[in-house]
């Protein structure tokens, strides 16, 4: 009977993931079209949804805790679902278990991939608000110690975009 709690819980991980992946989808949209109100509440959803994994991530511990008291394991390990799965005599418990411990791995790995094209796109996009801010506003000098001379000091010997010359 416990073995089903635990492969209940870990379909609502999987449905969890499902989620997270749609929204990191819709995050790098919104990231490509530069929409900060979006991406907020995308962020606010994903957060929510962090929460709730939590969450589901208590109640497998507990699942997992109750399946090994019910094989009379009084262990406080933490095993592994392939671990678990040598508990489970029942071909297809074991089955479902392993399939839905398969799709946990691939969307979590799907998750991986996506967070760490979210990550390039926010430091391309970082790249380019410094790159357009540079042209504007134009390049500190540098940070040499020089020593100090009998002119009138100015407020800035940048040159930016708009003291150049046509």
């Amino acid at each position: 009977m416990s073995v089903y709690q635990i492969i209940s819980t870990l379909k609502k991980l999987n449905e969890v993931h499902v989620q997270l992946l749609e929204i990191g989808k819709e995050k790098q949209q919104a990231i490509i079209k530069n929409d900060s109100f979006v991406l907020t509440t995308l962020m606010t959803k994903e957060n929510r949804l962090l929460k709730k994994m939590d969450d589901i991530e208590v109640q497998r511990g507990e699942a997992v805790t109750s399946f090994l008291s019910e094989k009379g394991i009084r262990s406080q390990l933490n095993l592994t679902v392939s671990e678990i799965s040598r508990l489970v005599f029942d071909p297809d418990e074991k089955r479902e278990l392993l399939e839905i411990r398969d799709l946990l791995v691939d969307n979590t790995m799907q998750l991986k991939k996506q967070n760490e094209h979210t990550k390039e796109l926010l430091e391309q996009s970082l790249h380019f608000i410094d790159f357009s801010l540079n042209l504007i506003f134009g390049v500190d000098e540098d940070m040499i110690y020089r020593k100090p001379t009998d002119q009138q000091p100015t407020l800035t010997n940048r040159n930016n975009y708009f003291d150049t010359k046509a």
